[in-house]
């Protein structure tokens, strides 16, 4: 009769890739989350590509995102965030409270309209296509 030997990890320690999953999946349930209490909508959906964002987050509930880190993460789907580290930052951010969402007026919803690319960055790259909710 042969044996099977089956190997468990003792404490297993995450993969990078699975903390990089969790991460992203932590970072897109809290945004959720933030953005639904600003919205007072406990059904609000983030959108991650330039477009949706400014098409059903910013001109549907009149709120954008303050203090996104532009410089060292590009606004753009998680999914396409490269690293663990620039997450980290993302989620670190959002938990201080130095990203946010913010309700803006009509005089500043008008002006992100015409340039979005102080909150969302240049224009440069961006697919601008239709993309299905993030699930929470």
């Amino acid at each position: 009769m042969e044996q099977h030997q089956h190997r468990f990890r003792v404490n297993p320690v995450k993969s990078y890739s699975e903390r990089m999953t969790e991460t992203r999946s932590e970072l897109r349930r809290y945004v959720r989350e933030k953005l639904c209490e600003i919205t007072g909508e406990p059904n609000a959906q983030m959108r991650w590509s330039r477009h949706a964002y400014l098409k059903d987050v910013v001109s549907r509930y009149r709120v954008r995102i303050e203090g996104w880190p532009l410089a060292d993460v590009p606004f753009k789907n998680l999914s396409d965030v490269p690293n663990l580290g620039k997450l980290d930052v993302l989620l670190r951010g959002w938990r201080e409270g130095t990203i946010y969402f913010r309700a803006i007026d009509d005089a500043e919803f008008h002006a992100m309209m015409a340039d979005p690319s102080p909150w969302v960055g240049p224009l440069e790259g961006d697919i601008q296509e239709a993309e299905p909710a993030e699930e929470a």
